[in-house]
């Protein structure tokens, strides 16, 4: 079984681009809808996420920089794709992995105020341990009150996190 209880003493808010881009939910929806629809345009993010025209722009040439985008023409309008984000984060014996889908559960953040609430109370390491989870929930592995006993959590609040974070998993 991946989860793993909750290691307050591995941040996963700092150093590095790929943390700045945890840190950054307008970043991390950025790249979350660049990576579900390839072959994107600054004015289709534009219009699609409802965000400045300049904002986007700088945000996508800070995730092309950082190598989590890239054009894929050379023609204008630029169009983007985005690569998998797959890391593992070790610190003594708390391993935490930093995928596509932590991004996407951060990016949701701005439009679902369970994942918002649920970051604010438990932070980011939280969350990737709540995403570990909800893999397992959704193959029917674990139960909420699985997560609920073993995190340390309320079964409301377990039950709310992992349905929340159900449509990430199964994308």
């Amino acid at each position: 079984m991946t989860t793993r209880e909750a290691n307050w003493e591995t941040p996963l808010d700092t150093g590095g681009e790929v943390f700045e881009l945890l840190g950054n939910s307008r970043k991390a929806w950025i790249y979350t809808y660049i990576n579900h629809h390839a072959e994107t345009t600054i004015q289709d993010i534009v219009e699609t996420l409802d965000l400045p025209e300049r904002t986007v722009y700088e945000y996508v040439d800070d995730l092309e920089a950082a190598g989590f985008i890239e054009q894929s023409n050379d023609g204008r309008p630029a169009e983007y794709v985005a690569h998998e984000i797959d890391l593992q984060l070790v610190e003594g014996d708390a391993e935490r992995r930093i995928t596509s889908g932590l991004v996407e559960a951060i990016a949701r953040r701005r439009r679902d105020d369970d994942i918002d609430t649920y970051i604010d109370r438990h932070g980011l390491d939280g969350l990737a341990v709540a995403l570990e989870y909800a893999y397992e929930y959704v193959d029917g592995s674990v139960t909420h009150q699985i997560m609920a006993r073993e995190q340390e959590l309320s079964s409301l609040e377990a039950g709310i996190i992992l349905d929340a974070l159900r449509p990430i998993v199964e994308d």
